[in-house]
């Protein structure tokens, strides 16, 4: 389909033009209907005045347009220029349709005024044609129209400097959307500042770029981030393996270090590939779904059991059905990375409290430092132990998508997670 280039300027003057020709031939047909009341009390008035002075003997002449009939028993007078004016040979064929004090009939496809005045001595009757009313409405539309005119001219100039400050404001959100991934790209900003719909997007703008050049940088520090978390075990593997080769190391140490270093990267591996599956958890995410947290939190628990029987695990529940906004990915995802870290520091037991607006993750390990504790939720963000934050960072971004806050807290025997719903 083809595509009609019309710029902003353009569509409002052919939009004011069209509205301009629609309001005249409204005024046109719709006014002089309207008013046709106004303008027939005008024609009785104008008929009447002359009456009200009326000399009998001086009638003729007194109006061009209006033809005068008197009459009593014995004789009729009718003014000379009647036929000139009410273009009528025979006045008797009038009389007929004159009946009442005043009124209007139509003759011939033409219509005619009259009134009607008694005397002690004469009836006198004042008859006009509709040309009167016609000239009314030529002169109410000669006044009408131009200042419509008028009106819209000065509101389509308007119109037109405002749709050229719009279009200059729409050209640097343009341009600003053209360079978002731009760093350096700054626009300078208006003199004049107007808090509309554009100054909102405009904002949003600003915002999102901030948010992609956020996600950037974050997308670089992961990308070095993994390829030294990546490199490290490899070139260790690599430095035994060679070491072995000359000699230096026996097979059975090569091969227990080599599979530490591998275990190692299969964490990695396992946790890149979660954090990436964030993006398919918040596109497929229906906020209306819940969960019982209970069906979810248990079986995971009797996993670790298995994987590292070493610790004593507890779980309590106020209630054996807890519902919980989200759904299985997600609180899988939160449970194993919240644990992951649990079971890394804790000596002796992992105690979890699931209650009607929160669940606490508990360890007995040592306390987290004062200037970690507040920023481990970090994307990258190094523990203690120099361990990557990357777990914590998946836990929070899933507790933001559900509408959870999830924040640590030292204890004094040990450290707890808390998952907490928002108000």
């Amino acid at each position: 389909m083809k595509k009609l280039k019309i710029d902003l300027s353009k569509q409002l003057v052919i939009i004011t033009l069209l509205s301009l020709v629609i309001m005249i031939i409204s005024i046109s047909i719709i006014l002089p209907k309207a008013l046709e009341p106004f303008f027939e009390q005008t024609v009785y008035s104008y008929l009447q005045q002359p009456l009200d002075m009326l000399e009998i003997i001086s009638i003729d002449g007194k109006n061009e347009d209006i033809a005068y009939i008197i009459y009593n028993e014995n004789r009729t007078y009718i003014s000379q220029d009647y036929r000139k004016i009410l273009n009528i040979d025979d006045y008797t064929k009038l009389l007929k349709y004159i009946k009442q004090e005043k009124g209007s009939f139509t003759y011939k496809n033409k219509k005619y005024y009259y009134i009607k005045k008694s005397t002690n001595k004469n009836e006198v009757i004042a008859v006009t044609t509709d040309n009167y009313i016609k000239m009314l409405r030529r002169d109410y539309l000669g006044i009408v129209i131009p200042i419509v005119v008028i009106t819209f001219a000065i509101i389509l100039v308007l119109l037109v400097l405002w749709s050229r400050f719009i279009v200059y404001r729409l050209e640097k959100l343009k341009i600003k959307v053209n360079n978002i991934n731009n760093e350096k790209f700054n626009i300078a900003k208006s003199k004049y500042e107007f808090d509309d719909e554009i100054r909102l997007l405009d904002k949003t703008i600003d915002e999102m770029k901030k948010i992609i050049l956020s996600q950037d940088k974050y997308k670089s520090e992961m990308y070095q981030n993994i390829s030294h978390d990546f490199k490290t075990p490899i070139t260790v593997i690599k430095s035994y393996i060679e070491a072995y080769n000359d000699g230096i190391e026996e097979s059975e140490n090569v091969i227990k270090v080599s599979s530490e270093q591998i275990k190692k990267l299969e964490n990695k591996v396992k946790i890149l590939l979660e954090f990436n599956k964030i993006t398919y958890l918040q596109n497929s995410y229906k906020k209306d779904k819940k969960i019982n947290i209970n069906e979810i939190i248990n079986p995971i628990i009797d996993k670790y059991k298995i994987i590292n029987n070493n610790l004593n695990y507890k779980v309590k529940s106020d209630n054996s059905n807890i519902l919980y906004n989200g759904n299985e990915d997600i609180w899988e995802s939160i449970v194993n990375n919240i644990l992951s870290n649990a079971i890394r520091y804790a000596k002796k037991d992992i105690i979890i409290t699931i209650k009607e607006d929160k669940i606490i993750f508990f360890d007995d390990g040592e306390n987290i430092d004062k200037d970690i504790i507040g920023k481990m939720f970090e994307r990258f963000k190094k523990g203690k132990n120099g361990e990557n934050g990357i777990g914590l960072s998946i836990v929070k971004s899933n507790c933001d998508l559900i509408g959870y806050n999830i924040h640590a807290k030292n204890k004094k025997n040990g450290v707890e997670f808390i998952i907490s719903k928002r108000n």
